[in-house]
This record gives C-alpha cells, sequence and structure tokens, in this order.
C-alpha cells in the first residue's frame, strides 16, 4: 500500500504542477506489479514496481511519469510493428526525453539524450541504431518502459481506438494546460500532427468496407429450401458482401506502416464481418496469402513477406486468377512504381503512405496523418 500511496501522491502533484501531464496521467489505471522492474506503460496501464517506487526521489518519479504519458501521446504502443522490443525503447527514450528536459523534468539516472537524435521520430531513431548500434557510452534505461498494447481482455480494444481516445485527450490535455498558462515550452511543436490533424485513412477505409456488406433480399439466387417444391422464393442475400481483398506492398518502405493497417484490418474483419478477407503480399510478385472467410479466427501471425521491389499489377492479375468473386480491394502502399495494370471492374482503395503520388484510377486516402515513417 505504501508504494501506491506514493503513485497517487506523485500523480496528484502532477496535476497540480503540470497540468498537461496531469490530466493525461488520469487516463491511466495503477497497476503494482513485479512483473515490470521499474514501470511501464501500454497506453490502458501504468505499471509500477513497489520497490523502484519507494526508492525513487519524489522529483524523479515525477519525470517517470510525463515520461510514461509521452510514450502514450506518442503512440508507441502501437507503432513498434515487429521492431526488437529494447531497441523500440531505446528509440523511443531518444524521441521523448529532449522534451521531458525542455519542460523542466529532471531525468533519473540512465535517461538517454542524444543531440543528434532530438526532433526525429522513433522509427528515424530506430533504423540508425538497427544500422550503427548504441551511441558511444550509452546503455538502455531501465525505467519508464514502453509495452505493445493490450490484446486480451473482455473488450480489448483495437489500436486504432486507443490512438483515438488519446489523440482527444491529448487535445483537451492542451487546452486545458493553455487555460492556466502552463504548458510546457516546445509543446505544440512536438504535438503538431495531433493538434491539427488531417483526415485520418481510416474515416475513408470504415465506409469504404461498410458499404459492401448491405444485406437485403434478393431474387438472383433462389431459396435452396424450396427449389424440389417448384416454389421460388427471395432468399437473404448480401447484394455486396462477397471477397474482401486486402493487398500489403511489402516492399522495405512500407515495412513501419504494416502493423497499424493490419490492426485496423483485423477490427474490420471482427465488427462488419466481410464473407471473405484475402490478404495478398506482393513486392514485384506475389509472395503470401492469407485466406480469412466470415467464421474464421484471426490468425495468430500476420506478418508479411517480401522486400523486393514494387509492382502493382502481379496483385490484381493474381485476383483475377485465384479469386474471381473478389467484389473490391484495399492496397496499402507507398506508391512508389508506374506498373499499375488495367483497372479492374471492383472498386480499389489505395491506402497511400505518402502524399506525394497518386494512382491512376480508384480512389487514394494517404496515412502520414497517421504514422511518420523513418
Amino acid at each position: 500500500m505504501e508504494a501506491n500511496r506514493i503513485m497517487v501522491k506523485s500523480r496528484a502533484n502532477l496535476v497540480l504542477d503540470e497540468p498537461f501531464f496531469g490530466t493525461l496521467i488520469l487516463k491511466l489505471k495503477l497497476e503494482e506489479t513485479e512483473d515490470v522492474p521499474t514501470a511501464a506503460t501500454d497506453s490502458v496501464s501504468l505499471f509500477y514496481n513497489p520497490d523502484f517506487v519507494k526508492k525513487m526521489p519524489p522529483h524523479e518519479l515525477r519525470t517517470v511519469l510525463a515520461h510514461e504519458v509521452l510514450h502514450c501521446t506518442g503512440c508507441h504502443s502501437q507503432r513498434r510493428g515487429e521492431r526488437d522490443k529494447e531497441l523500440w525503447n531505446v528509440a523511443c527514450d531518444y524521441a521523448i526525453n529532449p522534451i521531458l528536459v525542455n519542460a523542466g523534468f529532471c531525468l533519473p539516472k540512465g535517461g538517454l539524450l542524444h543531440k543528434p537524435f532530438d526532433d526525429m521520430t522513433p522509427e528515424a531513431i530506430y533504423n540508425q541504431l538497427s544500422a550503427n548500434g548504441m551511441p558511444e557510452g550509452h546503455k538502455p534505461c531501465s525505467w519508464g518502459l514502453v509495452q505493445d498494447s493490450p490484446k486480451t481482455g473482455l473488450t480489448p480494444k483495437s489500436d486504432a481506438q486507443l490512438e483515438a481516445e488519446w489523440q482527444l485527450a491529448t487535445v483537451n490535455a492542451v487546452e486545458q494546460a493553455k487555460a492556466v498558462g502552463k504548458l510546457p515550452g516546445g509543446m505544440e511543436h512536438f504535438l503538431k500532427d495531433i493538434l491539427e490533424p488531417k483526415v485520418d485513412w481510416r474515416s475513408v477505409l470504415w465506409p469504404f468496407i461498410s458499404q459492401l456488406t448491405n444485406d437485403d433480399y434478393s431474387w438472383r439466387k433462389p431459396n435452396r429450401a424450396y427449389i424440389s417444391e417448384d416454389e421460388y422464393l427471395p432468399a437473404m442475400h448480401s447484394e455486396s458482401a462477397g471477397e474482401l481483398a486486402i493487398i500489403r506492398d511489402t516492399s522495405g518502405s512500407c515495412d513501419a506502416y504494416q502493423q497499424t493497417f493490419i490492426s485496423e484490418v483485423h477490427a474490420v474483419f471482427s465488427q462488419l464481418r466481410p464473407s471473405a478477407v484475402r490478404i495478398i503480399d506482393v513486392d514485384t510478385e506475389v509472395r503470401q496469402t492469407i485466406d480469412l472467410d466470415r467464421d474464421d479466427e484471426w490468425p495468430a501471425d500476420t506478418s508479411t513477406k517480401g522486400g523486393g521491389g514494387t509492382r502493382f499489377a502481379p496483385a490484381f492479375r493474381y485476383i483475377a486468377e485465384n479469386y474471381p468473386d473478389i467484389e473490391a480491394a484495399v492496397y496499402l502502399t507507398d506508391l512508389e512504381a508506374s506498373d499499375f495494370g488495367e483497372e479492374p471492374e471492383y472498386p480499389v482503395l489505395w491506402v497511400s503512405t505518402s502524399n506525394k503520388l497518386n494512382a491512376p484510377w480508384g480512389e487514394v486516402t494517404f496515412m502520414e496523418a497517421e504514422l511518420k515513417a523513418a
């Protein structure tokens, strides 16, 4: 109970002294546990080790709480994808610790700072660390960890839902801090994409797929139960609920976006239940397919296969040859190719990781407001 009392008090002080961080820390459920060595967050809970908390000076514990808040506002729990967990933690720490220092917080021992990484995204920092290793003399930080968002529970939320909730909470926290003149310097720049959001690609994706599931009665397919009695009654038929193709550009430049995108596809599959979803991985040719029918369980492994260049035509040729009942396709890509092939008869939604290029046909929406690639 002593550790919990300390955490509650530290959280209350943060609310009074730093309303931006204090407002947001209240979104996290305090969870005492010995499963983490120090403190960690998954965007839903703030886990803390009681021994760690009892040994922390109050001003440093306050920094740890603010540190975890920035992991949440940055959606670090949702953005890791297939990256190494420890190195992703390190990259995120390098990205947010300068913000804390500029806001007047005192980093506990081992806090990671490296001037060349200032103003870089965690993805960009991760790529540099992967290529060059840790800066000389630096070691991974043990406090203020970030964990993947939870995938279990009675009502687990999709990554998209968590990100949307944190985006709204962050906007509200900024306004509250501004109202009392206590918004930390540089915070508006750090949160620019949240405070000035562009059109969310999900606002296009969901209606695009929803329109395919318009259940109604149809005379085109007879009710089999009455055929033998020479009666022809209408059967319940989903006029547009045929197969949906999800095409993933698996060239290397799209790696940073795959986990965020497939998480939303999972939510679509679970809630809208298209009659079938065909996930197709393509770089210069089709590398992998994952076939899901309406009543199937979502697979444990949805990792991509590929890594070569980019061509679009092979995906649509493959669909024509193997999935003749496809009624719509969603293509995740950076549009960095010119081999589009012929436009199919079914609608196509291109979800692009950049707004620099366009497609000659189909509908295009952009992901760059969602996640900045390295």
